[in-house]
């Protein structure tokens, strides 16, 4: 993707939502709430790089600026649930985001394919339902990176931070 002003004429719902103080606000607890338990890093930096993957990946297959700005919008919401809980975080993410987008006056065409793909972006529960959700699921998945480990005492390792901490680089390529 390019500047920021093309990304915000391209994007607008993305622009929009990227900049909403009440988002923004959830985005910060719900990483907090996963530093607070142990868990890899769920900040802006790594919604940042799911929202770009998602969007590398659907302009590399020719998805119309429509259906990707509805995936960056995903992309930048996934997580929101986390704040909530781990448990469960893609399905209560998907209603905090039915609500905050709903709030905002989005049009339910515009929210069925978000909410769809951010409650089936987790590998306990979710499937690629739609090509938004097979996006962010890869997008989500392969950002992998030792800066995403919040804890870096080496005996609190679980799965996740243990892959992170061992990766020094980390491309997504369309092939």
């Amino acid at each position: 993707m390019s500047s920021s002003q093309e990304i915000a004429e391209r994007f607008p719902l993305f622009n929009r939502i990227k900049h909403d103080h009440d988002i923004s606000v959830y985005i910060k607890a719900q990483n907090e709430s996963m530093q607070a338990m142990g868990y890899t890093e769920h900040s802006f930096a790594h919604i940042g790089v799911v929202a770009e993957r998602v969007g590398y990946i659907l302009e590399t297959l020719g998805v119309d600026d429509h259906t990707i700005d509805l995936a960056l919008t995903a992309a930048w919401m996934h997580d929101l649930g986390n704040v909530i809980n781990r448990e469960d975080h893609s399905q209560s993410g998907a209603m905090m985001t039915f609500y905050l987008l709903d709030k905002m006056g989005i049009p339910a065409e515009d929210i069925a394919p978000i909410i769809k793909a951010i409650g089936n972006h987790d590998e306990g529960c979710g499937l690629p339902v739609s090509n938004i959700a097979a996006a962010l699921i890869l997008a989500d998945k392969s950002d992998v990176r030792r800066s995403r480990v919040q804890d870096n005492d080496k005996r609190n390792f679980d799965i996740h931070d243990r892959v992170n901490y061992s990766v020094k680089s980390s491309v997504l390529k369309i092939n």
